[in-house]
């Protein structure tokens, strides 16, 4: 069933009374599988016993598991049909189409009908030029280029050797570029830090990716290394030169009719509003957030992702009561209830929110939902200890404060080594004076002046996205000690 559940989630309405209307017309023997669509479609996810017994009044046999199969099927021909593809960007419906072409003409040309062969891989090559599909343009001239063996004189198969060699060396640079990309975007995106002979490794891969977009000048090399210096330069903190890069990245994608999408506009716009979050400008980036919501459907994963930058840029300007609405309007979304980790990210959220409104008993009862992200060892866990902390403050619950500190300081311990962890290691030293000075925020300032510059030091964006920890101990701690001698 989750298979079907896969589908029917990403079927349009008018796709859903396609079928319907498909399985109302057809014959008998599909009034059982016309019901199990009406049940799949009315209900939430439930187990097969659930269905079969609605269908068959049994447990599921054989007779149900037909019924099922048929159904798949049905919705992967509603998804896969010609029709299907003119809802896709004129170039990736190209793609598509010229793939399906390059198979029928590679069986016709196996089966000997070698004339409509040709036509087909004529088609093939014409739309492959337009379009600038690398892969496809190599294959037919490699299947025409087979064909012509033994049909062309020598001088004109030299030519044709020629041509094709020049299209495979095009091809390996093209395959290159693509590699190295998604190799840079693996290790960024998966690593919280990188250290320093990492991050020359990748700027000397960026700059064999812009040596082989000057050599071919191709739309789709273009693309990936604007990315990969995007990403590249921001890693660096050289956030200025990154938005000239997401300038002429969203240029590329919005002239470039074999570039333009959705997905690569919203991927512009959705870097643009990284990187002027980083730069703290904050009108800018919430203009560039909401051109990037506009771009995905309402219940696309990617939407969910744009909406928590959205929170993120309400949160930090101080817009508590739209931040609380984005939080309401994810906690609806379809995704949530499929992964426990974005239901507890959503709950911290709403409890720094209520945190900065001074519901201090609302925020701490947010936290009993968090656990998920206590397996975070590098962001969450640490942002969540440090909220739990202060809440205990806030909430007068100073005998519960010190077992808390004392776990932090032997967690960061075990799990924080390496230069790159400086801030942890700084804030635990924080609360270690603060605990043994009783929690007096004069002596601790005094105790503690070069720990909390330092802290204020190792993480100069507040706003930067992927940061968990949204309300800072030394600012908390700050404005405390001003309240108090007020």
């Amino acid at each position: 069933m989750q298979l079907i559940y896969d589908i029917v989630k990403k079927l349009k309405k008018q796709e859903i009374r396609q079928i319907r209307h498909q399985i109302k017309h057809a014959s008998f023997e599909y009034e059982k599988m016309g019901k199990l669509f009406e049940l799949v479609t009315r209900y939430d996810q439930r187990d097969e016993g659930f269905y079969s017994q609605k269908l068959y009044g049994k447990e599921p046999d054989n007779t149900f598991r037909v019924t099922k199969s048929r159904l798949k099927r049905m919705l992967e021909n509603a998804i896969l049909n010609d029709k299907s593809l003119t809802v896709y960007p004129p170039a990736i419906n190209a793609r598509l189409q010229v793939q399906k072409k390059l198979l029928q003409g590679e069986i016709l040309l196996g089966r000997g009908a070698y004339l409509a062969s040709k036509n087909l891989l004529l088609q093939v090559i014409s739309s492959a030029q337009k379009y600038d599909l690398y892969q496809e343009l190599f294959e037919a001239e490699l299947l025409l280029y087979r064909n012509m063996s033994i049909r062309s004189s020598v001088k004109e198969f030299e030519k044709k050797t020629a041509k094709l060699l020049a299209y495979n060396q095009l091809n390996a640079s093209i395959n290159e570029a693509m590699i190295l990309y998604y190799s840079i975007s693996n290790l960024i995106l998966n690593k919280k830090t990188l250290k320093q002979e990492q991050i020359e490794e990748v700027r000397e891969t960026i700059d064999r990716m812009k040596e082989i977009c000057e050599t071919t000048k191709h739309p789709q090399v273009q693309n990936l290394y604007f990315l990969s210096e995007i990403y590249y330069l921001q890693i660096v903190r050289k956030y200025k030169e990154a938005l000239t890069f997401c300038q002429q990245y969203l240029e590329l994608v919005s002239e470039n009719n074999i570039l333009r999408s959705d997905q690569r506009l919203a991927t512009a716009y959705g870097q643009l509003t990284t990187v002027n979050l980083h730069l703290g400008n904050l009108e800018e980036a919430r203009k560039n957030a909401e051109l990037t919501m506009e771009l995905f459907s309402k219940e696309e994963m990617n939407y969910l992702q744009s909406m928590e930058v959205a929170f993120v840029i309400e949160f930090h300007a101080g817009n508590f009561e739209q931040a609380q609405t984005l939080i309401n309007e994810a906690r609806e979304h379809p995704e949530m209830q499929s992964y426990k980790l974005l239901e507890a990210k959503w709950s911290y959220f709403q409890a720094c929110v209520y945190f900065k409104m001074e519901e201090y008993q609302k925020a701490y009862l947010e936290l009993n939902h968090t656990t998920p992200l206590l397996a975070d060892k590098y962001g969450f866990n640490l942002s969540v200890r440090l909220l739990e902390i202060m809440l205990l403050f806030e909430l007068g619950h100073l005998d519960m404060m010190e077992t808390k500190i004392l776990n932090m300081r032997q967690f960061i311990k075990r799990t924080q080594k390496g230069e790159e962890f400086v801030r942890p290691s700084t804030l635990i030293r924080i609360l270690i004076k603060w605990y043994k000075n009783s929690y007096d925020f004069n002596q601790t300032f005094e105790d503690s002046s070069d720990f909390l510059e330092k802290a204020s030091q190792t993480l100069p964006s507040p706003y930067m996205p992927g940061n968990s920890e949204f309300i800072r101990l030394e600012e908390w701690m700050r404005d405390k000690r001003e309240t108090q001698n007020a």
